[in-house]
């Protein structure tokens, strides 16, 4: 990718379109490179897992210190999805999400989602586990696909 890209997180559906791109890169292997405008600072402890913005203050500083890779992510299986997060080590954990509606949900959002068009259930059982971030009226998934294991592999 070439330059920086800027992100309005205020600007109506920014926030979800950028936390696809940022998953989705880093599930390609990439690194994008970026800068934030509106970003509140109640939202950072559940990116830490992205790559963090470029020259931005206050709370990036710790998710710029904070970043690496493994601190949340998913594999999947056949009818399953297996999630591991470790973005705060007080409250890791490890999840296998095999009820199809969770899966459906989890999967679907990968794209952002309106919140009207998935299972409510589901979708809140996914955003109390911190899986799932809603802006506005737009779910999106969190945890980026692992589709090979960073060297050393230990390190995650």
């Amino acid at each position: 990718m070439n330059g920086v890209r800027t992100v309005d997180w205020g600007a109506a559906g920014t926030g979800a379109d950028a936390v696809a791109w940022l998953r989705d890169g880093l599930s390609d292997g990439d690194t994008p490179r970026w800068r934030v405008a509106g970003l509140p600072e109640a939202q950072v402890p559940l990116l830490l897992h992205l790559p963090p913005p470029e020259s931005a203050d206050g709370p990036h500083d710790r998710w710029r210190s904070g970043f690496r890779l493994g601190l949340c992510y998913y594999r999947r299986g056949p009818g399953f999805v297996q999630v591991k997060d470790v973005r705060e080590p007080e409250r890791s954990a490890s999840f296998v999400l095999d009820v199809p509606e969770l899966v459906e949900v989890f999967l679907r959002c990968l794209r952002p989602t309106r919140a009207a068009d998935v299972d409510p259930d589901a979708a809140g059982a996914l955003l109390d586990e911190r899986l799932l971030l809603r802006l506005g009226d737009r779910l999106v998934t969190l945890p980026y696909h692992m589709r090979r294991w960073p060297v050393p592999a230990m390190a995650v």
